[in-house]
């Protein structure tokens, strides 16, 4: 479980910095709120990934890799379910595309990363 959670959080500060390195070229008004997006939806990703490893350690304690794309799916959802980013949507404009496109591959890039990392270190 100890793994997990700091595979998690790996995931959680990578694509907080990666998403913040990559939005600060944007205007303030334009991108001000975005970063709070990808962290709450980190957190919420955490605690529910957490909660659902938790609930089936039994069978995925020791499989670091689908935890990780439990992670990843778990944060895409809340991304296109909860906060309704999509971008795909007809309904964005010009901007708010690449914010909400950079929202999911600052937590891909992250997790994949992370699996990486896992793998070289096995």
């Amino acid at each position: 479980m100890y793994k997990n959670v700091r595979n998690f959080i790996l995931i959680i500060i990578t694509s907080t910095i990666i998403f913040i390195l990559k939005t600060s070229q944007f205007p303030g008004g334009e991108a001000g709120m975005a970063p709070i997006f990808i962290i709450l939806t980190n957190i919420f990703g955490f605690i529910i990934s957490v909660l659902v490893t938790y609930i089936f350690r039994k069978k995925i304690e020791y499989k670091y890799d689908w935890n990780i794309l439990i992670h990843v799916g778990i944060c895409f959802s809340i991304l296109i379910f909860g906060f309704k980013i999509n971008p795909f949507s007809s309904e964005l404009q010009a901007p708010h595309i690449e914010l909400a496109f950079w929202n999911y591959i600052a937590i891909l890039i992250s997790a994949f990363s992370v699996f990486i990392i896992q793998k070289v270190i096995k």
